[in-house]
């Protein structure tokens, strides 16, 4: 039986191609969304879980007042240690810390972002699977993954084999003692070199023996049956650090909720984002499928009605309806596997991941209940409308009569037009906040054609200015310890002894407003014409100058960690920090020539590829043991907020789909629309009726349902853009006239997807309409 219900939703879906074909796709695209959530989901949600002892790993952070932070996900080097020795709950501890640097092995040169120093305890708390060899304390020894083997080594043996690394201008001759499995990629343990700390000695400023920088990762493992929660309290009363802070205090994240509450990249806000959009475009799907299935099923009546009077159940019509669903549903879900199996890739370079569809028992048990919701909601309502309606009323009424008293038809429709202008309102509302961040007007600075180096490797960067200069598709060159809106010092030793308001502290080269036009509103910037700045000067911003309670601050003193200033400039109150934090003070002092974080180019984009060919050629005259990386600054801010820009780019995406699977089925509306009422078409023309009242009399309902719609749409967009924008200390004005844009671009585009197949209707010779029958 089941056979022939199957085989009868097969003729079905052949003999109404058109809607059929619309239904699957728009159920294949809400598929392929609500797969890839799920799949995106299991990923982030099974975070650390490669890691045996996860339950009782925890990461040690700080809180203390940080200024715009209210803590941070690192710590000073001795803190691992002082909370074993004062807790008994720590079984053991470990400190770790990620640094870059220069790998050669033979010809082989490059540069490595993720080599991690790491003390002995660190293989006993995470799991580090090695397949060759093993983790030795040596300071010249060095594991590595099994993908840098590959990279390095090729297919030869790479034991024993000697690594050439240089780190922060040292060198070291490691020799390789163990190969182990690539990490995956839903660890934030991720490390393609482990060297032990030790080597680290000969770093002079890294001192992670002291309270001497919190750039340090310390994990420990805790007892089994250890309460977190209680432990933190009493950390939070019995450990206290010596350090010169506001309220310093340690506490405990467990390891596995580190990914989703404990960095700054809100992976759990992007995962919500993701999980909710891929599920909002399944159900906007899935009400598409139930309107166009109500107006399949609606030419099917007389063909339910000859099976009622011929005793056919209404179990047996149900069953078959249902299994229409399961059909269109299995094709789309065929469909959506193969969709995704072509996009992951892209989607795992947005989302900086490593998903692919090996499905595992679990998410078999997921997919199949995906499954078997999506046919129940897709297909359950109309099956029992259907069903339960009385034989007499399929050979009473017309189909069209029946549909057009199909009063659930107008409502879901109408919510599917809400959800549409509901997502190109808030489009045009994030879009236009985005537009507004990137406006010199709007962060007093333009990063335009700036390229940022590493300035530490190359010597005098003075030297380095003057020979990058010598060719005129160079326009600026300068250096600082950051650049705007991608991270910032903070500082609250300055003005008077017992100061707590924080301050951005920025040390720069000559040039560096010219760089960025950064705009001076008094005084002068650093300058060889006034050699004597170079010494005590200082520049400050507004806020600064206010805080100070100076009106006109140029020429008067102020300290700066125990050490007297004079003020030389004011400058404009460009965006120092990121876009979410609130501007801050600024001080702003000389850097040193000899090294820098970044070395900052200003190009001229007239000859872009010159200036690239002239940097690549210049910078290894001073160093050519050092790869020459160009990163443009707007790259490198997009990197440091990628979290941001990933979920905004997912939102959009989903919004985007969404509304075009509304149109899809408003298109399918239309056809229908159009097909049922050809006889009143063929006569209104006879009559007399233009084609312009036509498309009119066709279009007027739909139009009047998308007026509801962005009636009820603009007040929660409204809501939501206000949520979203007070995120932003600079933020757009949200008014009505940018909520009117996007209902009439709703509107629009409605109009656009009926219109065609409303005046290919009203085009059609009547006397074709008229003949039928």
């Amino acid at each position: 039986m089941l056979r022939i219900y199957f085989l009868t939703a097969w003729r079905n879906l052949k003999k109404n191609r058109m809607v059929s074909a619309i239904n699957i796709l728009g159920l294949t695209v809400g598929l392929a969304c609500a797969v890839l959530a799920i799949v995106y989901s299991y990923h982030e949600l099974t975070y650390e879980d490669c890691h045996q002892k996860a339950d009782r790993i925890c990461r040690v952070y700080i809180s203390a007042d940080f200024g715009a932070l209210k803590w941070i996900p690192s710590t000073w080097g001795p803190e691992g240690q002082a909370l074993k020795n004062l807790f008994p709950e720590i079984e053991k501890n470990s400190i770790s810390r990620i640094n870059e640097g220069i790998v050669r092995v033979g010809d082989n040169l490059f540069l490595e972002k993720k080599i991690l120093f790491a003390d002995s305890n660190f293989y006993s708390i995470v799991t580090v699977p090695f397949v060759e060899g093993m983790s030795r304390t040596d300071p010249q020894s060095i594991a590595i993954s099994e993908k840098t083997a590959a990279k390095f080594f090729g297919r030869t043996e790479a034991l024993g084999k000697t690594m050439l690394i240089t780190c922060n201008g040292e060198k070291f001759n490691f020799t390789v003692t163990g190969i182990y499995k690539n990490l995956p990629s839903n660890t934030d343990v991720q490390a393609d070199f482990i060297v032990p700390i030790l080597a680290a000695k000969r770093f002079p400023y890294w001192k992670y023996n002291e309270y001497n920088s919190t750039n340090y990762n310390t994990m420990v493992l805790l007892k089994p049956g250890t309460d977190v929660k209680e432990l933190n309290k009493k950390i939070a009363s019995a450990f206290k650090m010596p350090v010169n802070i506001p309220n310093p205090k340690a506490f405990l994240m467990p390891l596995k909720k580190v990914h989703l509450n404990g960095n700054y990249d809100n992976n759990l806000g992007k995962l919500l984002t993701f999980l909710i959009g891929g599920l909002l475009v399944l159900i906007i799907s899935c009400i598409n499928y139930i309107n166009l299935t109500n107006i399949l099923f609606s030419t099917r009546q007389k063909e339910v009605g000859i099976k009622m009077v011929n005793g056919a159940k209404r179990r047996s019509i149900f069953k078959q309806l249902i299994c229409d669903t399961a059909l269109s549903t299995g094709i789309s879900f065929l469909l959506a596997i193969s969709i995704l199996q072509l996009i992951l890739p892209q989607f795992n370079a947005i989302m900086d991941a490593h998903i692919s569809l090996a499905f595992n028992s679990k998410l078999v048990i997921i997919m199949a209940s995906l499954f078997t919701i999506t046919v129940l909601l897709s297909g359950i309502y109309p099956a029992l409308k259907i069903s339960t309606s009385k034989s007499i009323e399929f050979f009473r009424i017309s189909g069209t009569s029946f549909l057009s008293r199909n009063r659930s038809l107008w409502v879901l429709t109408t919510i599917q037009f809400l959800f549409a202008v509901l997502f190109i309102q808030v489009m045009l509302v994030m879009n236009k906040q985005n537009n507004h961040l990137s406006n010199i007007n709007t962060t007093g600075f333009s990063a335009e054609n700036v390229i940022c180096i590493n300035g530490y490797e190359w010597g005098d960067l003075e030297k380095v200015k003057a020979e990058l200069l010598k060719d005129p598709s160079i326009t600026a060159v300068s250096w600082g310890n950051s650049i705007p809106t991608v991270g910032f010092n903070i500082t609250t030793e300055w003005k008077e002894k017992d100061n707590k308001i924080p301050a951005g502290q920025l040390f720069t080269g000559e040039d560096y407003m010219k760089v960025y036009h950064i705009k001076m509103l008094a005084g002068h910037y650093f300058s060889k014409d006034y050699s004597a700045d170079f010494k005590d000067g200082i520049v400050i911003n507004q806020k600064t100058a206010t805080a100070l309670g100076y009106t006109d601050p140029i020429g008067r003193l102020m300290n700066v960690k125990e050490k007297q200033y004079r003020i030389i400039g004011l400058v404009d109150g460009y965006m120092a920090s990121p876009p979410i934090f609130s501007d801050v003070p600024q001080l702003i002092l000389p850097a040193s020539k000899n090294q820098s974080q970044f070395l900052t180019i200003l190009i001229d984009p007239r000859v872009k590829d010159k200036a690239l060919k002239h940097i690549q050629t210049t910078l290894p005259k001073f160093n050519p043991n050092y790869p020459v990386e160009i990163k443009f600054h707007l790259d490198i801010a997009e990197e440091m907020a990628k979290s941001y820009y990933a979920a905004s780019k997912l939102m959009n995406t989903f919004f985007i789909i969404s509304i075009i699977t509304a149109l899809f089925g408003l298109f399918g509306l239309s056809v229908f629309i159009a097909e049922k009422n050809r006889k009143e078409i063929g006569i209104r023309k006879v009559c007399g009726a233009t084609i312009s009242e036509i498309i009119n009399k066709l279009s007027k309902g739909l139009v009047i349902q998308v007026v509801i719609a962005i009636c009820l749409a603009s007040p929660i967009t409204f809501m939501i853009g206000q949520k979203y924008l007070s995120m932003f200390p600079r933020h757009i004005k949200l008014d009505l006239l940018l909520l009117g844009q996007g209902g009439l671009l709703a509107l629009a585009l409605m109009l656009l997807t009926v219109s065609w197949q409303s005046w290919r209707a009203a085009r059609k010779n009547p006397i074709e309409s008229l003949r039928y029958e």
